[in-house]
């Protein structure tokens, strides 16, 4: 795929808040959001490495994804984990069966 970035934060981050500033500023404009993801993928597939421009989008959007996790955890309290922001999110937009997030065990913690 290419070489490796020697910071792949740097490399990554930039388009993945990209896409989520789009996302969260798409409220009034639900079009602007998917309007925004296409310019990214279509930018990606111009490159000379359009698979290495999308592993570093979904990279960039995991990395994102898990410092706003580590930081809803951490704001959430000492006694609520990654894990159990995670399973929140699971239970409330993947299952559909939302309540409080409950702490996590020893093994589970982040």
């Amino acid at each position: 795929m290419g070489s490796v970035p020697t910071d792949p934060m740097a490399a990554c981050l930039p388009v993945a808040i990209e896409i989520m500033t789009a996302y969260t500023d798409s409220a009034d404009d639900p079009a602007f959001f998917w309007e925004s993801v296409q310019r990214v993928m279509a930018d990606g597939a111009q490159r000379t490495n359009p698979a290495a421009a999308m592993a570093e989008l979904v990279l960039g959007l995991a990395t994102l994804c898990g410092i706003a996790l580590n930081d809803l955890a951490d704001r959430s309290g000492s006694d609520v984990a990654t894990r159990d922001v995670l399973r929140a999110i699971q239970r409330t937009y993947v299952s559909g069966a939302a309540g409080p997030a409950r702490p996590a065990g020893p093994a589970e913690s982040s």
